[in-house]
């Protein structure tokens, strides 16, 4: 499951050591019982990062990126994993294993413009743990995040044949707009707080 976020937004980071999300780090279920720890993206993430985009179907990163890559560049993995936390916020979920930890799902959102109350969103789950709740996990921090940091709307370009992501996005109870332009559905999502 994923939504796209376009790569000229994902180059806007001006990161520092330690800006992640004040340590953010929780312990979380999957649905199916899988402990997860959720947890702001580090710059040291980029070698976990490169690892996981490696393990992607080809269908995965399609649909992430609306184009067939290969590998994240170095200068990609700067951009993705060096975050301010105040414009561009990034979370991760792995799982423990042997030799430490692995990156099962991200989720991100960039402020369109830079301090602005807008921010598109993007979500990407390894294959193996798609259907089992991550990316919805990742939503509901993200939104909290944003609220956070007056984010207002999130907006969301899901390809049409991409139903898991869009069912995560129409399952949100966030109330939502859609409009539909060449096989890419353009979600809004209102994040201001319901009565």
């Amino acid at each position: 499951m994923e939504a796209h976020l376009p790569s000229s937004v994902t180059g806007a980071s001006e990161a520092s050591a330690g800006s992640h999300a004040g340590g953010l780090s929780a312990r979380k279920l999957l649905r199916d019982g899988t402990p997860v720890c959720v947890r702001a993206i580090r710059p040291d993430d980029k070698e976990r990062l490169r690892i996981a985009f490696k393990r992607l179907s080809a269908q995965s990163v399609y649909r992430r990126f609306f184009r067939p890559i290969t590998a994240l560049t170095p200068d990609t993995l700067r951009r993705l994993t060096e975050l301010d936390f105040r414009d561009h916020v990034g979370l991760v979920l792995t799982v423990g294993e042997e030799n430490g930890e692995r990156l099962i799902a991200v989720a991100r959102f960039v402020r369109v413009p830079s301090g602005g109350n807008s921010a598109e969103v993007a979500v990407t789950v390894a294959d193996e743990y798609q259907h089992r709740g991550a990316a919805t996990l990742l939503l509901d921090q993200l939104v909290r995040l944003a609220r956070c940091r007056g984010v207002r709307e999130f907006v969301a370009l899901v390809l049409e044949d991409n139903r898991e992501m869009l069912k995560v996005f129409e399952s949100s109870k966030l109330p939502l707009r859609q409009s539909f332009e060449g096989g890419v559905r353009r979600l809004v999502l209102s994040l201001e707080a319901t009565t």
